[in-house]
């Protein structure tokens, strides 16, 4: 019985070996058909295709798009920040928004559909700076995609050449202490007070809402880590000067909102020609920063006091402001 078998299965395998060199050898060319041939011919190419492109739309019917968005987006960042995922949700909606309006869905997106995404960014004006986040906040979500699905999704923006050049950035600014005096007698209540504190201890604008103080020491939330340390006696001084609850003074302000108010202020300080120009809240960071830098240029005690994850990344900070060969 088992000799049978073991014949039986080599007959097959020269049988398959001939059909092979058959096909090799007696394949014509499309010139060679006959009108009839070429018709079913063409009918067979056609259901393949239909096939494949069933198949396709199967795979995709098979994934639950709003789950693996909300699974992306709740991991958004390795730090989990609430900014990374605020930008990254943002990059989703416009992307959502052009498959829309294209007529298609975000999981059918070819290539094509994905340089004409970043083309049309570019077309309404965002900045280069925008686009490659928003391009690569997309990559990473197909790429996301591509392995829960065990590869029925594929990453659309990968290798794509529509991604705008990164452009040089511009040397940072940031005021001068007797700017930043002006700036803070330009605000008034918890927009003051939280200025106060930064320039006091150069803690990030996203951090404040979450800032908590027991007595000199404070904790609070920065790029998906918890940060601690001492809060400077004209940072408290600020705060009660303002009125606010000593405890969390800032909950239910807003960091955006924060961030809108003090552009505004010192855009128009700088029209009035009070400072050199528009100063952003990230840039009374820049101030804090370089002040305790000049301190004793201690690069190690400036990086703890701004939470950086290394030295090398506060040196590369301090380099950008001009304080650092």
């Amino acid at each position: 019985m088992e000799a049978a078998l073991v014949k039986a299965t080599q007959a097959g395998a020269l049988a398959v070996e001939d059909l092979a060199r058959r096909i090799a050898r007696e394949t014509p060319n499309l010139a060679e058909l006959s009108p009839s041939q070429l018709e079913i011919l063409a009918r067979a190419v056609i259901g393949q295709r239909l096939v494949r492109d069933l198949e396709g739309k199967a795979d995709l019917a098979g994934i639950d798009y709003a789950a693996m968005r909300a699974t992306f987006l709740e991991q958004a960042g390795r730090a989990k920040s609430i900014h990374t995922r605020r930008a990254y949700e943002s990059a989703l909606q416009r992307l959502e928004g052009f498959a829309e309006r294209s007529g298609i869905t975000v999981l059918a997106m070819k290539a094509k559909d994905a340089d004409e995404f970043a083309y049309g960014l570019v077309r309404e004006g965002r900045a280069s700076a925008s686009v490659r986040r928003d391009l690569a906040a997309a990559s990473s979500f197909f790429t996301f995609l591509e392995r829960q699905s065990e590869n029925r999704v594929h990453n659309p923006f990968r290798g794509t050449k529509a991604r705008p050049e990164k452009k040089a950035a511009k040397e940072a600014a940031y005021p001068s202490m007797d700017e930043a005096r002006a700036i803070l007698g330009a605000l008034e209540g918890d927009t003051k007070a939280a200025a106060a504190v930064m320039l006091a201890r150069g803690l990030r604008v996203g951090a404040l809402p979450s800032l908590v103080i027991k007595d000199t020491r404070f904790t609070a939330w920065s790029k998906g880590k918890d940060i601690t340390g001492e809060l400077p006696a004209e940072a408290q001084a600020a705060i009660k000067a303002a009125g606010l609850e000593g405890r969390k003074p800032f909950a239910s302000l807003s960091a955006p909102v924060l961030t809108t108010r003090i552009i505004r202020a010192t855009t128009k300080l700088a029209e009035a020609g009070t400072i050199a120009s528009s100063y952003s809240a990230h840039d009374l960071r820049h101030l804090y920063a370089v002040t305790e830098y000049k301190k004793d240029h201690d690069i190690y005690r400036v990086s703890k006091l701004l939470g950086h994850a290394s030295i090398q990344v506060t040196e590369t900070y301090l380099r950008g402001l001009g304080e650092v060969d």
